[in-house]
């Protein structure tokens, strides 16, 4: 009834070889961190990359409204100057058609002169 301390069994392991096991996963597990690293280097590129297509891409768009800004204000400048314009025209206008109005008047209540 004695058992063997010494009697080794197959999932038993000894110490050298515990300790290869564990550096064999070590080193999986390294290679298997250096290839996400690399794959984490690589999607940063590509943002980095992104990144710098999109602010060339906004620096031309803030450029873009700028001068649109610039535009729109000259228009509305010349819209007001033309508004200006045709307010005096039309207020011209109007006292033209109330002189014209004030002849007629004047020429129809003159008495015609008979033919006699």
């Amino acid at each position: 009834m004695d058992a063997a301390p010494n009697t080794e069994w197959p999932d038993e392991f000894t110490r050298e070889e515990m300790l290869e096991q564990q550096s064999r996963l070590l080193i999986e597990e390294c290679h298997m961190l250096q290839k996400e690293l690399s794959r984490y280097r690589k999607n940063l590129a590509k943002l980095v990359d992104m990144h710098s297509t999109v602010t060339t891409e906004r620096d031309k768009l803030r450029t873009a409204l700028a001068h649109t800004q610039a535009r729109l204000s000259d228009c509305l400048r010349e819209n007001s100057a033309i508004s200006n314009r045709i307010g005096g025209l039309e207020g011209c206008r109007d006292q033209l058609a109330e002189i014209h109005q004030a002849e007629r008047q004047r020429c129809s209540t003159m008495a015609p002169l008979s033919k006699d």
